[in-house]
């Protein structure tokens, strides 16, 4: 089976998310992401990680569009983002300064269900419509 280009968009959307996650949280950041992280509330920072976590949902919703069945579409893309949700937090606890967070695994889960939701919805209304079509 070829490589679908359409993956990029997840992987990269992820990769992306690796990168933010290791920049240090320092007292005296030397480059602009660090002050940039520096200078961003926390609060923000949490509330982020909903619109990022449901744009990569929805990322991968896209991308296995073409091949994968709906259902079977959700659970790969809510398993795939929680999956990275876990490790990525992980992934915080050896990064100068930051820390993994079950508060922000939450967040995370929450973008990825909003995503499913969002899309299940716009499926309901998809099929509803050609069944309507296709009757009259």
């Amino acid at each position: 089976m070829p490589f679908d280009s359409r993956l990029l968009l997840p992987l990269t959307w992820m990769a992306g998310i690796f990168a933010l996650s290791s920049i240090p949280d320092v007292d005296e950041p030397t480059n602009l992401a660090e002050q940039v992280l520096h200078w961003t509330s926390p609060g923000l920072q949490n509330l982020l990680h909903v619109p990022l976590y449901y744009g990569l949902a929805v990322a991968w919703l896209w991308a296995l569009e073409k091949q994968v069945p709906f259902r079977k579409r959700l659970t790969i893309a809510a398993t795939v983002t929680g999956t990275w949700a876990l490790l990525d937090e992980y992934h915080q606890l050896f990064v100068p300064g930051r820390f993994g967070s079950w508060t922000d695994v939450a967040l995370d889960l929450l973008g990825v269900v909003m995503a499913l939701a969002m899309a299940t919805r716009r499926e309901r209304i998809s099929t509803h419509y050609h069944k309507d079509a296709d009757s009259s």
